[in-house]
């Protein structure tokens, strides 16, 4: 499993980003370790082709647009996990995470996800 989620900025234990395509980092986790790396791409469609061909498996989110969520869908082998709409810090929600805590998300209760987001950026 390698797991991707938008940071607000490089230092050991970040918050979780609450606009993912804008988020300027990402953590990767894989086997524990953690890595922190430049968003490569702008707009969260861009964001998860990169994703993509970084092999990552499970994404963490806070707030996401539909056609991120599109392109998700598309690819098919990437699952989506929402953190809340309060801060969280990355560390927190890996620990959530592990203990079965953070919401899986798929269609139905994505729209939440995605009313929640359009409702603060209307032009997105």
């Amino acid at each position: 499993m390698k797991i991707a989620v938008p940071v607000k900025m490089k230092s050991e234990n970040p918050a979780v980003a609450p606009l993912f395509g804008k988020a300027k980092w990402f953590a990767f986790i894989e086997n524990e370790k953690i890595e922190i790396v430049p968003n490569a791409c702008s707009g969260g469609k861009a964001v998860i082709d990169w994703l993509y061909s970084q092999n990552i498996t499970t994404l963490f989110i806070q707030e996401m647009g539909q056609t991120p969520y599109d392109k998700i869908k598309e690819y098919g082998s990437i699952e989506v996990y929402h953190t809340g709409f309060e801060r969280m810090l990355l560390l927190d929600s890996l620990s959530v995470f592990k203990k079965g805590g953070l919401m899986k998300l798929d269609d139905d209760n994505m729209k939440t996800v995605i009313e929640h987001h359009q409702k603060r950026h209307p032009a997105h």
